[in-house]
């Protein structure tokens, strides 16, 4: 099961969006948040697997959990496909959402509670940064203590993870790997077995287990998705020729330009128009230029 391919948008709802398997959600949070001892993720409660931010999503969006832990926090958890050249100011925005939406009317402020926000993306999305995991806080720059603490984004660029199985270390390397490679993988390496959580996520991922009812939302999903391409493909198709076709165009005038400066000292404004089929204004416009 890769992850750029469109069976993720069923498979990783299983993963990840269904509250029967919240440890394997829990186990890949704290991970890949880097939570330990007391800061551990211990409980979460999925919102809504379906939940959708207030604005025009790309159809290759495949993924967006929203769960609450045990204390409080917030956690969006989203998987993109498709490069987009906004993606970080959206998971900014719909952080903002999420927050936002906690309180009711008359609520105290004291009582929001932070956003976490976990994008997984199969493209490269901060450019001149080599990490495959990225961590991003609002720290003081006199002391780096962080006093606004209502925002964290983390980012996974799969595109950037290059570890093979013999040089991956930590349980965050292992979740990565599993999302990157679990495709090319007949069954669980040996080595990420050890860990239980990520063998179930395994079990999971297996397309074989699939009901009719996933098997025909993926058709769909595919269908939907070759549509989408084909209408890029068209519209980009469209673009090249009206380039050529502007870039003709624009050449002709060019000549035509040309051959009219040349007879500026032979004929009048008005023949020269006719002649050469530019306005009297280009004409003009080049005599006064000359």
């Amino acid at each position: 099961m890769e992850f750029a391919d469109p069976k993720s948008d069923i498979a990783f709802k299983k993963l990840f969006a269904d509250q029967k398997h919240s440890n394997i959600l829990i186990s890949f949070l704290n991970s890949i948040l880097n939570r330990k001892k007391n800061r551990r993720i211990i409980k979460v409660k999925i919102i809504d697997p379906n939940n959708q931010p207030e604005i025009k999503k790309h159809k290759f969006s495949i993924l967006d959990v929203h769960c609450i832990d045990e204390s409080g926090k917030n956690y969006i958890v989203e998987m993109q496909v498709a490069n987009e050249y906004d993606f970080l100011f959206r998971s900014q925005f719909y952080s903002s959402l999420v927050l936002s939406r906690q309180l009711k009317k008359g609520e105290n402020y004291n009582l929001l509670k932070p956003v976490i926000y976990l994008g997984i993306v199969n493209f490269n999305l901060l450019p001149g940064n080599k990490e495959c995991l990225t961590h991003h806080f609002t720290l003081c720059d006199s002391n780096q203590k962080q006093y606004l603490n209502l925002f964290e984004h983390h980012f996974v660029e799969l595109k950037k993870f290059k570890k093979d199985l013999a040089g991956i270390k930590t349980l965050s390397d292992k979740w990565i790997y599993l999302l990157k490679n679990a495709s090319d993988l007949d069954k669980a390496p040996r080595k990420l077995t050890k860990e239980q959580d990520i063998e179930s996520a395994f079990e999971i991922l297996n397309t074989a287990t699939w009901n009719k009812k996933e098997h025909e939302r993926y058709f769909r999903y595919v269908d939907g998705i070759r549509v989408e391409q084909s209408v890029i493909e068209t519209a980009e198709m469209e673009g090249v020729e009206k380039g050529r076709k502007e870039g003709r165009e624009e050449g002709r005038e060019n000549e035509k330009i040309k051959i009219a400066q040349q007879l500026l000292d032979i004929l009048d404004d008005k023949t020269i128009a006719k002649k050469i089929g530019l306005s009297i204004e280009i004409i003009k416009k080049l005599r006064k230029s000359t």
